[in-house]
């Protein structure tokens, strides 16, 4: 895994990071280190896009479940965020393969970039903190409510 920081993207996402009105999404209910989490679905390109931005705060216990198509290596950064995060990075067995804690929002290019060092297939954005609270290791599995028995989505 590892941290970068991203001088293309500028060209690019300030155009997707326009913050659009938040839309329903499917909730999973998950389960790490035998705590619940309501875990909002991104699944379409769309709402991985959108993801968390705009959000001024973020429960105890919630989430969002990004939900990559087979191959990919994820990328995430914080440009547009108002709130720091925890980013755990997993792979398609729902075991944790690497956890970004205390992730701070970006304001000014360029912004970090949080990016799987191989394809996994989700990235789990929780509360700050919650790795640590919880515990959270790499090699942690982790219960997805059977979400990672479903197909992944397309490209």
């Amino acid at each position: 895994m590892m941290i970068r920081r991203s001088v293309v993207h500028w060209l690019v996402l300030p155009i997707l990071s326009v913050v659009m009105p938040v839309q329903a999404q499917s909730v999973i209910e998950a389960r790490m280190a035998d705590q619940s989490f309501q875990l909002e679905l991104a699944v379409a390109p769309d709402s991985r896009r959108q993801g968390l931005m705009g959000r001024t705060e973020l429960a105890a216990g919630t989430g969002m479940l990004f939900d990559f198509p087979a191959g990919t290596r994820p990328t995430i950064w914080m440009r547009n965020m108002q709130i720091a995060l925890d980013l755990l990075f997993v792979d398609e067995q729902a075991r944790l393969v690497h956890v970004f804690d205390q992730v701070p929002p970006c304001a000014d290019l360029p912004c970090d970039v949080y990016e799987a060092d191989r394809p996994l297939r989700f990235v789990i954005e929780v509360p700050a903190g919650t790795a640590q609270q919880l515990g959270l290791q790499p090699g942690a599995q982790l219960d997805l409510g059977g979400h990672h028995l479903s197909p992944p989505p397309p490209f």
